[in-house]
């Protein structure tokens, strides 16, 4: 990391050791382990561990939550990290960085007690699911999901590998493992571009059926690429704040932990709502679990002396100490399993949210071209941002700063931001004395037939007073690295032998000219129980082309869905996807080994992004698909089937993406909402190299 770009790196070892529920509590940064030479060679075991920032109050004992304990690897060959090489904040999360030309290299060591109550074990064929088998996806990652083979038995990111801990049993062959079977460790070698864009990542596992499970558990971590001085305040006009410009990073992580101190790694959105639908009242870092029983015996689940923790780097409600003119950057990673959050930096003092300039949207740094309207913004961002102007900024050419006072932030999403003492009309001054805010999220709601997410105050903000803000900038500068990843002729060069190592498929044909693909979002016709997705190819004027059809239906591990070859020569190929979600609730799309760009969005409004490119400006891996809506008033619940969009009885509501592919491989997409990619809102893609 630069000189310029100091970031606070504190070592999380004091939190353990507090005291339970202590509060206000300077926010600690997660421990990082840092490449050195090129190289990060680790240890990765996923184990169960008690957790104190978790825990009720009380003497009963601390919460057993699900942990990865990350060290170097010891020379010794031991899958134990030695005795105080680790943080014991484990819950909180760690940092890999890297750099670009990196290797990361791990063994991940599956420690992790059978699965009690896992709700996809019980179906056909799932049984296996009880073990409890584990992997590792580096999420948006632009990196090679490479198999292991006779000359290089590691593997990439690849989420058809399970590696199960024999101590919980032998597992059966299953049409549904889907996957290459390991026993107790896989080994991992994860080769970084040197084209890949610095920014956020971050790292969790993907077994279908359970990654909801081992998430909400606890089990992830976060990964940055390069420095942030290699796309922020590169122009003269910020060079004077950059001496005082501090770095945080922020997990957001949730549990839910029942009455008697269990960790609910099933969690039920409605924890915190009492029988008639009234949710707890706002608190500090938790919802308090009611009972949603209205009278004896009827079955509904009694939450009640249960908390639903919502932590900011393993921390129940943490100060976090802006002490500097300049203020601060603030990666922030929604790490949570399913819950939605709705941020905002709220300054009681003004009683109104406070403006942050937006830098990074999911890994990818923004430059949207000056001019571009605040509408055809918060479309090209999948309506992540309530957009406004940026008080102050002047810009006459190159790209816009872009500003907001909320960030929508679905399971899986990343934003950089930066976050300065701002006076009531947005114009970043110096703090006056005492000056305060409160991270916070409010309640957020998916749709009719989705889930309603808990409001909770996060943390508490305080800025220093401090002289010297005539030298800080109205806005930053930001280099965007959209553009570049837009056509990625540099990371697929660089990707070139891992693509041709992939080898050729005669039957993956490459799309017609002006063809595209749909793919539906939706609950599959006759099973209410489970999510799935669909799909067809368009043809140039739109029109769905005879065959290609699928309708929606729970994943299946072993069938690509699609497969897209490589242009000539493996250049990058760009396909145009139509995302239409049937569903009476939000979904999140999320494909790996890709970042896209968002063409429209065709929201409650009925206008779209008009023809201009300068979407390019914004690349993203993740994007909400809005809950379609049934001209029926008595059928709110979206849309049963593709044939009843198709006649008219429901409206929905479509994101067109542009995604480049330029990595060769089998990987997946799906709905980032992992309850529902548990229930089989996921599909397989496959990459091949060009036969040309």
């Amino acid at each position: 990391m630069s000189a310029t770009l100091q970031v606070i790196a504190t070592v999380a070892f004091a939190l353990a050791a507090s005291t339970t529920h202590t509060l206000a509590a300077d926010l600690e940064e997660p421990i990082t382990l840092s490449s050195k030479n090129g190289v990060l060679d680790l240890l990765m075991v996923a184990r169960a561990a008690p957790v104190k920032a978790i825990s009720l109050p009380g003497p009963a004992p601390a919460t057993q939550g699900w942990v990865y304990d990350i060290c170097p690897r010891p020379a010794n060959g031991s899958t134990v990290c030695p005795s105080g090489s680790t943080a014991p904040n484990y819950y909180g999360g760690t940092r890999l960085a890297l750099m670009q030309g990196d290797t990361l290299k791990f063994r991940l060591v599956n420690k992790l007690p059978p699965g009690a109550d896992f709700k996809h074990a019980a179906e056909p064929e799932m049984g296996f699911l009880t073990m409890n088998p584990t992997n590792v996806h580096t999420h948006g990652m632009l990196v090679s999901p490479h198999y292991a083979t006779k000359a290089d038995p590691t593997v990439g990111d690849n989420v058809f590998v399970m590696t199960f801990n024999s101590a919980n049993g032998t597992p059966l062959v299953s049409h549904h493992m889907h996957s290459v079977v390991d026993t107790d460790a896989t080994e991992y070698v994860i080769n970084i571009p040197q084209n890949h864009p610095s920014g956020l990542f971050w790292f969790h596992p993907h077994i279908h059926g359970i990654s909801y499970n081992q998430m909400s558990a606890g089990l992830s971590g976060i990964i940055t690429v390069g420095d942030m001085a290699d796309y922020i305040c590169r122009g003269p006009a910020c060079t004077p704040a950059k001496q005082d410009l501090n770095v945080r990073h922020l997990l957001l992580k949730d549990s839910q932990v029942l009455a008697d101190g269990t960790l609910q790694d099933q969690p039920d959105p409605s924890f915190c709502t009492d029988g008639n639908g009234n949710q707890a009242p706002l608190a500090q870092g938790l919802c308090a679990g009611q009972n949603q029983s209205l009278s004896p015996g009827d079955g509904a689940a009694n939450y009640a002396g249960g908390q639903w923790f919502l932590t900011v780097n393993g921390n129940r409600y943490p100060n976090i100490p802006v002490t500097t003119a300049a203020g601060e950057i603030w990666r922030i990673t929604n790490t949570s399993g399913s819950l939605s959050y709705d941020l905002r930096l709220f300054n009681p003092a003004q009683n109104q949210d406070m403006i942050v300039q937006v830098l990074s949207l999911d890994g990818v740094s923004i430059s949207p071209t000056a001019g571009s309207s605040l509408q055809d913004l918060h479309k090209v961002t999948g309506g992540k941002l309530q957009l406004v102007p940026c008080p102050g900024a002047k810009v006459s050419n190159g790209p816009a700063p872009l500003c907001t006072t909320r960030l929508r932030m679905m399971p899986s999403s990343r934003a950089e931001i930066w976050v300065s003492y701002r006076d009531i009309h947005g114009v970043p001054v110096d703090a006056p004395p005492n000056a305060q805010a409160i991270f916070r999220t409010a309640s957020v709601n998916t749709g009719p037939a989705g889930d309603t997410w808990p409001a909770a105050d996060l943390a508490s903000v305080h800025f220093a007073s401090a002289a010297g803000r005539s030298s800080v900038p109205a806005a930053l500068t930001v280099h965007g690295q959209a553009p570049v990843l837009t056509v990625p002729k540099g990371l697929a060069a660089d990707l070139g032998a891992a693509n041709a190592a992939v080898g050729v498929d005669t039957t993956c044909k490459a799309l017609a000219p002006g063809h595209s693909r749909r793919v539906f979002f939706n609950v599959p016709v006759g099973n209410p129980d489970a999510f799935g997705l669909g799909y067809e190819e368009l043809d140039e004027k739109g029109v769905p082309v005879p065959g290609t059809f699928l309708d929606v239906a729970p994943f299946d591990p072993m069938t690509p869905t699609v497969c897209v070859q490589l242009g000539a020569n493996n250049q990058p190929v760009t396909e145009r996807w139509e995302l239409v979600n049937l569903a009476g609730e939000d979904h999140n799309f999320h494909i790996h080994q890709v970042k896209f760009r968002v063409l429209s969005v065709a929201e409650i409004d009925g206008t779209g992004v008009p023809g201009k490119i300068f979407t390019q400006g914004v690349l993203m891996d993740n994007v909400p698909l809005l809950h379609a809506d049934n001209v029926d008033a008595n059928n709110p619940l979206g849309c049963p089937s593709v044939n009843d969009w198709r006649a008219g009885r429901c409206t929905a509501y479509p994101a067109v993406v542009a995604i480049p592919f330029g990595i060769a491989g089998d990987f997946v997409y799906h709905c980032h909402i992992l309850e529902h990619e548990d229930g089989g809102m996921m599909a397989r893609i496959r990459v091949r190299p060009s036969m040309q």
